[in-house]
């Protein structure tokens, strides 16, 4: 074989083993394109499912509001449910009664994407019972962590059923009623339908203490 058969040979040679790693490594892009597709999708399911559960089992004593909190810093939609032991935890040792539970979405300021985070504190002996201000609250819990439960979410939608008035409203402030329905839409960068996107929880209504 002459030195220019070899060449050629070794050069046919490179160009083949360059285009299996070519096809190789576009493969493996998309099988983890796929697979981060799947995982972000279940992620976003596990926590709809997990909070449809918890919400249609709230305590008959629990309250909540449901409003968007503004502070120059982090745009965030928070919720805010006291007097709910056991409300989103994974433990199974008792809580206290007095024991404050924070929902929030939470905006990034740099590339946009919503972060749904909870946190989960007991106030001071003399902080009010009735207390359901964002800042008081949020300062009240300054200095426990959030925990980040999904990640890269595109758009969040949040919406809340008035049973009385028989219609939507974005914000939830009352915390003596109950909405009778939370519509929550969750969608991330590869969502095909975003109406199917959107659950809807059922939420027991408030039940009074019967006075002896």
């Amino acid at each position: 074989m002459t030195l220019i058969e070899v060449m050629v040979a070794l050069g046919v040679l490179v160009i083949l083993v360059g285009g299996i790693f070519m096809v190789v490594q576009t493969a493996l892009k998309t099988v983890l394109l796929i697979d981060t597709r799947a995982s972000r999708e279940d992620e976003i399911t596990n926590l709809t499912d997990i909070l449809r559960s918890n919400f249609r089992n709230l305590p008959s004593r629990a309250h909540l509001t449901a409003v968007p909190v503004t502070d120059g810093k982090v745009p965030e939609f928070l919720f805010i449910v006291r007097n709910a032991p056991g409300f989103l935890t994974w433990l199974s040792a008792a809580e206290s009664e007095n024991e404050i539970v924070l929902l929030a979405f939470r905006q990034d300021s740099a590339d946009g994407h919503w972060r749904a985070c909870l946190k989960r504190f007991v106030p001071a002996a003399n902080f009010p019972r009735e207390e359901f201000d964002p800042k008081a609250i949020l300062k009240a819990a300054a200095g426990i962590p959030w925990l980040e439960l999904v990640a890269d979410i595109e758009r969040v939608g949040i919406r809340f059923f008035d049973g009385n008035r028989r219609e939507w409203q974005d914000t939830w402030t009352d915390w003596r009623l109950r909405p009778a329905l939370i519509e929550l839409t969750l969608i991330y960068e590869h969502t095909k339908d975003p109406r199917s996107s959107a659950a809807v929880f059922w939420i027991p209504p408030v039940k009074g203490v019967a006075k002896t």
